[in-house]
């Protein structure tokens, strides 16, 4: 969610002491790109649902749909299930289209849409185990970096890599929209899933950034 809201992402934790999943969490390209993305918009609430879903012992429990608009014209959306149970949830591209039109007019409602999983890709916990067990040889610890396919943003930026279609910033394809379809997926109690939604053959508008017009 903070990658979405364009929220600075700190690390409070001892990078010395980070665990493998740690690590694989703080390290996901995919999800990063979305923070770095260079339109610079936060994604909107489009949804939030409280009736009909198990509380917790607090007496809470609800779901919430958010979308937002990336550079290049792909789109993020992310599943937010704050109930007790795991959800089947859905959102019409419609909805994740709100902003672009009243009422599904929205031209992007009306196309196809391929749906990449920004969290299905990023990388196991053995390869983040290899990281944090390397020893202090240089040499070796690039060629182990180069194994688990680190994603430098020194040497290649987000947005560099985004118009190579660098792979590691997309996620994982799993799903295919159909025009005026609805995005699903099971969405585990106290979780979330993020989604980059990408056009998968038609010429896309790119959302110009600040830094493009200058």
């Amino acid at each position: 969610m903070w990658a979405a809201l364009k929220s600075p992402l700190l690390i409070g934790a001892d990078l010395r002491k980070l665990t493998p999943a740690t690590l694989t969490i703080l390290n996901n390209p995919a999800v990063i790109a979305i923070s770095q993305d260079p339109l610079g918009q936060s994604v909107n609430q489009i949804r939030r649902d409280t009736e009909g879903l198990k509380k917790d012992k607090y007496g809470m429990g609800e779901t919430q749909v958010w979308s937002g608009h990336l550079w290049g014209g792909d789109q993020v959306v992310i599943l937010l299930n704050a109930a007790d149970e795991d959800i089947e949830m859905t959102a019409s591209l419609e909805e994740i289209f709100y902003s672009d039109g009243p009422e599904g007019s929205a031209e992007a409602v009306h196309q196809a849409w391929d749906v990449y999983d920004l969290w299905a890709d990023r990388m196991d916990s053995a390869a983040a185990s290899k990281i944090l067990d390397a020893d202090e040889n240089m040499e070796a610890f690039e060629s182990l970096l180069k194994e688990v396919n680190w994603y430098n943003a020194t040497e290649l930026s987000y947005k560099d890599g985004l118009e190579a279609e660098d792979r590691r910033l997309l996620g994982k394809l799993v799903q295919t929209i159909k025009a005026e379809g609805v995005l699903r997926a099971l969405v585990k109690r106290h979780s979330a899933e993020m989604f980059r939604l990408r056009s998968p053959g038609a010429e896309v508008k790119r959302h110009s950034s600040a830094k493009d017009e200058l």
